[in-house]
């Protein structure tokens, strides 16, 4: 029964990430315009440069070939203010303009010293979150790998520019902007040598990728090398588990180091995928990833981002309820990975069926334990995570 729902929910995935991809080649994170979109949730018909980029890479396991170059098209050419800054905002509407984002952030005071050329990344609502290019030169890199492309000339400019954004935003071993994590919810100033560790690992393997894409550039190497020294500084010998978030210099017995920077965030799992710069059976993982189960896991099998994560999706007169989180199916697919990488089968199995217990037909951004709670459903991520699982243990 198990591998007819599998295969059930991988063809209701490809069509759930075909209408996620627009005639214009925008990726949306979420079609809300489709009659089973739920009310009362935030409208996420939005591009998320992250999301689309797991949702390239599962794009390409399924044979849709097109989704993903249309979307590298779109970055390059409608994604706006992007062939000035090489940055990429936390979100755009589906025509390339910025969008910013519902959730209130704290007030953060930006230093006066920050250049003209990134006005428009410190105003209210919009973000630099820079896994976000990252993620793109990972999807880049997957597809060409995946149809085995020789003649990659069509993907240089993107891939240059994406990795410029990167090496423009960073000097003297730190980022020079505003930046957020992933979920967009911590910031870190650039008076601050504090680093968020899904986003350093991701900026980190993008400009790998682009070395061995376009070939050694001085900027490329020089900044990757910097950052990978700072990642290698955070992973050292003094640590038992890797923090979310690590301040230079300053080690987990600090009086100064924050206590949050240490709590088990479940996007530490992308240092191992997509990443790719640690080795799942490294012990430092190893324990982090104990710390996520023990901290994070709910009802068996279940995932929340990180301990007491307070966003449900939910939205109430335009304003967001934060009500508290459910349990995320796309990081138990992640978590999956994670095992199938280790080839243990028997947990990748358990947190791969975890979530397909307890849902119907389309994937949800969150399972909550009471049905008055409504989540963004489908969310393509959450698909795109299920299609790279299924293809880690072999059903696709």
């Amino acid at each position: 029964m198990m591998k007819q729902q599998i295969q059930e929910l991988i063809k209701v995935s490809k069509e759930v990430i075909k209408e996620s991809s627009l005639e214009n080649g925008a990726i949306v994170a979420a079609n809300s315009d489709k009659l089973s979109y739920p009310s009362a949730v935030q409208d996420y018909r939005r591009v998320w440069v992250r999301d689309a980029a797991y949702i390239c890479m599962s794009a390409d396991l399924l044979g849709l070939e097109n989704i993903s170059e249309r979307f590298f098209d779109w970055c390059l050419n409608r994604a706006e203010g992007f062939n000035k800054t090489g940055i990429f905002q936390n979100a755009y509407n589906v025509n390339g303009t910025i969008d910013g984002t519902s959730v209130p952030l704290d007030q953060n005071k930006v230093p006066k010293s920050l250049s003209k050329r990134y006005t428009n990344l410190i105003h209210h609502g919009t973000q630099f979150q820079p896994d976000q290019n990252g993620s793109l030169l990972i999807a880049i890199d997957h597809h060409i790998s995946h149809f085995g492309i020789d003649n990659i000339s069509r993907f240089e400019k993107l891939v240059d520019k994406t990795a410029a954004g990167i090496t423009n935003a960073w000097k003297k071993n730190k980022f020079v902007l505003p930046y957020f994590d992933l979920w967009e919810e911590r910031y870190i100033l650039p008076t601050q040598r504090r680093y968020h560790t899904y986003s350093l690992a991701m900026c980190i393997a993008g400009l790998k990728i682009t070395v061995k894409l376009l070939g050694k550039k001085k900027k490329w190497s020089q900044t990757e090398a910097e950052m990978s020294g700072v990642f290698n500084d955070m992973y050292s010998k003094k640590t038992k588990t890797i923090p979310r978030t690590y301040t230079l210099g300053q080690m987990a017995k600090h009086r100064n180091v924050i206590k949050e920077d240490f709590w088990p965030d479940s996007s530490l799992l992308g240092l191992v995928f997509p990443a790719g710069i640690v080795d799942p059976f490294d012990e430092k993982m190893e324990r982090t990833v104990d710390k996520i189960i023990r901290r994070n896991m709910v009802n068996g099998g279940g995932f929340l981002r990180y301990p007491n994560d307070r966003y449900c999706g939910g939205i109430k007169q335009g304003r967001p309820t934060l009500t508290g989180a459910g349990v995320w199916p796309l990081i138990s697919f992640w978590m999956s990975i994670y095992f199938a990488l280790r080839d243990d089968k028997k947990n990748a199995k358990r947190y791969f069926a975890w979530p397909l217990k307890r849902i119907d037909r389309y994937t949800p951004e969150q399972i909550f334990t009471t049905r008055k709670k409504k989540s963004v459903c489908p969310l393509v991520w959450s698909h795109s995570m299920f299609v790279l699982a299924a293809k880690f243990l072999e059903y696709l």
